[in-house]
Parts: C-alpha cells; sequence; structure tokens
C-alpha cells in the first residue's frame, strides 16, 4: 500500500496533511472523485471557481487532478 495525499487546489493550496493508504494509483483517483462530489454536494459555492483535487503519492509526484467544475 501507499500514502496520497488529496489536496484542494485553485490559486493557493489547502494540504491533505495525513494522506490516506491505497493500493494504488487508480484508487486514489476513484477516491479523488468521490471526494470532489461530496465537496460540490456540501459547497455548491465552489462550482464555477476552479478548484481541484490534486492527488500526489508518497513520493510527492502527481497522480492526477479531478477539476470539480467538470463534476455535476
Amino acid at each position: 500500500m501507499a500514502r496520497y495525499h488529496f489536496d484542494l487546489i485553485d490559486t493557493k493550496t489547502i494540504a491533505d496533511e495525513g494522506g490516506t493508504e491505497l493500493p494504488d494509483d487508480h484508487q486514489a483517483m476513484e477516491v479523488a472523485e468521490e471526494l470532489a462530489r461530496r465537496l460540490l454536494q456540501e459547497h455548491p459555492e465552489f462550482n464555477g471557481r476552479h478548484y481541484s483535487i490534486l492527488v500526489t503519492n508518497q513520493d510527492g509526484e502527481e497522480v492526477g487532478r479531478v477539476p470539480l467544475d467538470v463534476l455535476h
């Protein structure tokens, strides 16, 4: 298992300090999509403001991004 971090980014970053252990990059991206959906449900004001979930692995390498603007 590897540790992944899910940061909320726009012009600033709200860092995920603890991270989550997951089996692989694919699972990490699925978690990021679910997190993005929940954030939009709880904070509809984030829609249209160019927020993304940045997924990085335990080495700090980018795995992917999930833009909140494309989830409806």
